[in-house]
This record gives structure tokens, sequence and C-alpha cells, in this order.
């Protein structure tokens, strides 16, 4: 004779036949709706699909150069020399010093994004009414990429004309040489200034020897002619390893992209709104369920049902 089931092997039981019925029903109202989830999708990708034929397509040119190297200034006996001035030697090898990644900081500046927009007259190419409104335009179609690694940068330029956007990408090198060149001839100035008023100090400085004091001022003084000398150098060179060419392929839009896409999101927001309404439809069955969403649709300024 076989034992009665106990209480919690009953609410088990009672949980699985639950869950087994949601199942079935969330089946039938996927069978019920298949039509609308099968053709909805289709057709919303095939829209999709027509509209990216008529979106203008877009060229991306690109280019890539390898950074001018910044080095700190001073070779290793100028240090050692620097270091006889104590404290005063530190703060001379920081100003003797160049920062490193300045490219980077000009390529993504406003200097740099306005002398483009004032080159190529962007703001009447973009419609745009402020500059404001320019620069983030620009901002979303240059993108720049610095590969630490190959110690290679790249920029890509997106555009609707593939001469403009080449043209554009390559002007954008240009622009950062002149504007490392102009702040290389600063920093050169500043440390040929800081440097005279070193020598000036260090000839009226005591120190423990005549031999030091000869090799410190001397030493200054060649960093001081070496600072005369940068301040008449050209500009940085920025070595262009691959110069911008128009791009005989368009970069997008990308349509079968836009039609996956397109399908995929038809297809979940038509299963979610199958769901909804079905649930909607069983609660409307059930008094308590009924009368909750009536509340709910009262003080919504809805009719209740």
């Amino acid at each position: 004779m076989s034992e009665p089931l106990s209480s919690s092997s009953l609410s088990a039981a009672n949980v699985v036949d639950e869950d087994e019925i949601s199942l079935l029903d969330l089946m039938v109202t996927v069978v019920d709706n298949l039509w609308l989830l099968v053709l909805g999708p289709l057709a919303a990708g095939l829209v999709a699909l027509g509209i990216s034929f008529a979106i203008t397509p877009v060229f991306t040119a690109k280019t890539t150069f390898v950074p001018p190297s910044s080095q700190a200034g001073g070779s290793g006996t100028s240090a050692a020399i620097m270091g006889q001035l104590g404290a005063l030697g530190g703060l001379a090898g920081g100003a003797l010093g160049v920062s490193q990644g300045k490219h980077m900081a000009y390529l993504n500046s406003d200097l740099l994004r306005d002398d483009l927009i004032n080159t190529f007259d962007l703001k009447r190419r973009y419609d745009s009414k402020y500059l404001v409104d320019t620069r983030k335009k620009l901002e979303g179609l240059l993108l720049i990429k610095d590969d630490k690694k190959a110690g290679l940068v790249t920029i890509e330029f997106t555009d609707s004309d593939a001469i403009f956007a080449a043209k554009v990408a390559n002007h954008a090198v240009k622009v950062l040489e002149r504007l490392l060149g102009e702040a290389a001839l600063e920093d050169a100035r500043a440390r040929r200034v800081f440097l005279e008023k070193q020598v000036e100090e260090a000839l009226r400085k005591s120190y423990q020897s005549l031999q030091v004091r000869e090799a410190v001022i001397q030493g200054l003084i060649r960093q001081t002619e070496t600072a005369r000398l940068e301040e008449r150098q050209p500009n940085p060179n920025v070595v262009q390893v691959d110069v911008a060419a128009p791009p005989e392929r368009k970069s997008g839009p990308k349509k079968a992209l836009i039609a996956i896409v397109s399908t995929l999101a038809t297809g979940f927001l038509l299963l979610l709104f199958v769901f909804v309404r079905q649930a909607l439809r069983n609660s409307g069955q059930d008094p308590e369920s009924r009368g909750k969403i009536n509340q709910i649709r009262r003080r919504l300024g809805m009719r209740a049902i």
C-alpha cells in the first residue's frame, strides 16, 4: 500500500504543474500570433533595407603618421652638472623636459578643429548656426587612434565626398605639425630665458671648488646655446606613413547590418507586445485583476472596461 504524499511534495508538484502550464500558455500565444511575429520583423527589415538605399553613402579616408619623438632635453652629463645646483638644478631639469603625448592633446583640441572648420568652411557645409555645433559634428566625423605599441597615430575622416575626406585628413596632419612647431618654439624660448637667468645666478653663487663652479657654468652655457638653436629649428618632423587617398569603397551606410538590427528589434518588440496583450486579456477574465486594471485606467483618465 502506497504512502500518502506529504504537503511539501504536493506543493512541489503544483509548482511544476504551474510552470508547465505557464510555458504551454506562452507557446500557445506565440503560435496564435505566429504570422505577426514572422511577417512583422521581415517587413520591418525590408523597409529598413529600402530606406538604407536612400541614405547618402559616406567615405572614410585614413592617414597614419609617426609623431615626433618627445625626449627630455639635455644629456646625462648635463644632468649631472645640474645636480651640482641642488634644488636649483632640479628646477632647471624640469624646465628642460619636453612633455610626452602633446600630439594627442592637439589632435583632440579645439585649436585643430577650428583650423579645419575655417579652412574648409565646415560651418556652412554642415549648415550649423553655432561654432560649438560644428565642433561636435566634426568631433564625430574625425576619429583619432593612437597605437602606442606600433608608435603610429591614425586619423580617419568621414564625408559624403571621398576627395574632400582625404583632403581634410591630410590637412589635419599639417595643422598638427604647425601646432607642435609653435609649441616647441615657445618651449625653447622659455628654456633659453630660464637658463640665461640660471647662468647669472651661477656667476654670483659660491661653490666648493673652482672646478665645480666652472663645470656648472659651462654646462648652463651649453644648455642655453642649445635652447637658442632650438628656437631657430623648423617645425617638428611628423612622418606621414600613409597619405590619405580618396577611398574607392564607401564606408556606410551598412545596409545588411541596418536590415538585421531592424528585423531583430521589431521581432523583440512584437513578441513583447503579444505577451503583454495576452496577459491583459487573461487578467480581464479575473474579477480581481479586472478591478485593478480599471483602477489604473481611471487614474490615467481612460474609460474602464
